[in-house]
């Protein structure tokens, strides 16, 4: 039997516009699908290999963006399995704080019903 990965940071469901870059390659859209402190799972249409470190940009507030270097861990169908290999600690608290403000809104949600 195999074990499943248990993952030590809670993942935050999103729907948040961001853009991917291979290196020199251009930009091209993508989508987040959720999040956690360590990792991203992204929507593309692009075909993108496991292993492929990616550059990542994405508005998580206005004016406020998120910039750090991803590699991928996993593909499935479009949506790419992906953990954050590089980032600064200014990005590091933006994606703290967005996470926290989408968990407070999950919660809200859940009680308002």
């Amino acid at each position: 039997m195999k074990s499943r990965d248990l993952r030590a940071e809670m993942r935050v469901p999103v729907n948040q516009k961001g853009a991917l870059s291979a290196g020199n390659t251009l930009w091209f859209p993508c989508l987040i699908v959720d999040m956690s402190d360590s990792g991203i799972m992204i929507l593309s249409n692009r075909e993108i290999p496991v292993g492929q470190v990616l550059d990542y940009r994405c508005e998580l507030f206005p004016g406020n963006f998120l910039e750090c270097k991803l590699q991928v861990m996993h593909v499935d169908d479009t949506r790419l399995g992906t953990k954050i290999v590089e980032i600064d600690e200014k990005g590091m608290s933006l994606c703290k704080l967005f996470l926290e403000e989408q968990y407070a809104h999950k919660l809200d949600s859940v009680r308002l019903k």
